[in-house]
């Protein structure tokens, strides 16, 4: 049963998205980071990718990881060199991404929660579409930074062996650098969300402090992965990569905005999730799954996991809905835990069903008697 859950996933949900990937061209941002991989493959100049449409102008906004990812196979020849190629990743990162919110949702409350969960973001048009999983973006790797990190942080929590905690710890550290190393300031979120955790539940707060090496270690393994291209590029460019990457694409978009039309005003990622979720009739589900959640919460009945889903979608969209410039792809990678939440109800339904349509059963059978 387990492994045929797993093959469900697999072909409901992670085979389509590549589906007739490289038969549409390439639009918005694609064109942007397409760009820099054509350069790569041009120059030989994999630590500086260019931004388009120049040439000889590096691209600074964000650490070039996504482009050494997209570039190397088609280097290799291992893929082609047009939009299939520039979009395997993508494809591949989001149905790994499912199949982490599928585990998450299993440990959540069985099997199908987390089929459930992955049907209300498979759903979800832009997430697959607009800027999302099916497209040469930013957002697929970093989808799969926090649902990679979140489901072996729960992993590691309840790890019956020293080796595999030490297993889970390892892929935390390295899904940050993934999401850290693709944009940047955004996977920061992920280890806000871990240590909060770690502070609110006291398990996780007596596994931490007795896996304090363990967790000193991948932290400074993700130092040292991270650590050499800025130390190059700060070589090489000095104050204009702190310029760029910071004062304009972090600073400027937190405070002002780069465009006039990505300004919002703070409620527009909750606007824009709710529409989502309206646009496949899943926010009534959601919305009983989240209070579900809360409730427990508040109550103190909550799991540890729980807290951890409540937490994933808390934090970062609170933070981020201070800032003035809002697009609605910046909250995909916080969009699981609604979706998880939706599995979760799900689950709690078809577990209370059978009593009541028992009940009429045996009524039905007793007046026949």
């Amino acid at each position: 049963m387990s492994r045929g859950w797993w093959a469900l996933v697999l072909v409901l949900f992670c085979a389509p998205l590549f589906v007739g990937l490289g038969r549409s061209d390439l639009a918005g941002d694609e064109g942007i980071y397409s760009f820099g991989v054509d350069r790569i493959l041009e120059s030989g100049d994999w630590l500086a990718p260019k931004v388009s449409p120049f040439e000889d102008r590096p691209f600074l906004e964000k650490p070039p990881l996504k482009f050494w990812i997209v570039a190397a196979p088609i280097w290799l020849g291992l893929l082609p060199h047009n939009e299939l190629g520039l979009r395997f990743w993508d494809a591949l990162f989001g149905g790994i991404s499912f199949l982490y919110v599928f585990a998450v949702g299993r440990r959540l409350a069985g099997p199908m929660s987390g089929a459930a969960a992955v049907l209300t973001l498979f759903v979800q048009g832009s997430v697959v579409f607009d800027h999302g999983l099916r497209s040469n973006n930013m957002e697929a790797a970093l989808l799969l930074c926090y649902c990679g990190g979140i489901y072996h942080f729960l992993a590691w929590s309840t790890a019956d062996r020293r080796s595999r905690a030490r297993l889970h710890g390892l892929a935390v550290s390295l899904y940050f650098v993934l999401g850290f190393m693709t944009k940047f300031v955004a996977a920061i979120f992920l280890p806000l969300i871990l240590m909060s955790a770690g502070l609110l539940v006291r398990d996780y707060r007596v596994k931490l402090m007795r896996d304090w090496r363990l967790w000193g270690s991948a932290s400074l393994l993700a130092v040292a992965l991270c650590a050499p291209w800025f130390l190059y590029a700060h070589h090489r460019f000095g104050r204009e990569l702190w310029q760029t990457m910071f004062a304009a694409h972090i600073v400027e978009r937190f405070t002002a905005s780069l465009d006039p039309a990505h300004v919002h005003p703070w409620h527009y990622y909750l606007v824009s999730m709710y529409r989502g979720f309206s646009g496949s009739y899943a926010a009534p589900i959601v919305a009983l799954g989240l209070g579900l959640l809360v409730v427990q919460a508040v109550r103190r009945q909550a799991r540890p996991e729980h807290v951890v889903i409540l937490l994933w979608l808390v934090l970062p969209i609170f933070l981020i809905s201070f800032g003035t410039s809002k697009l609605y792809h910046y909250a995909y990678p916080f969009l699981p835990p609604l979706a998880l939440a939706a599995g979760y109800a799900v689950s709690l339904i078809l577990m209370l069903a059978p009593a009541p349509v028992e009940r009429v059963l045996q009524r039905l059978n007793g007046e026949r008697a």
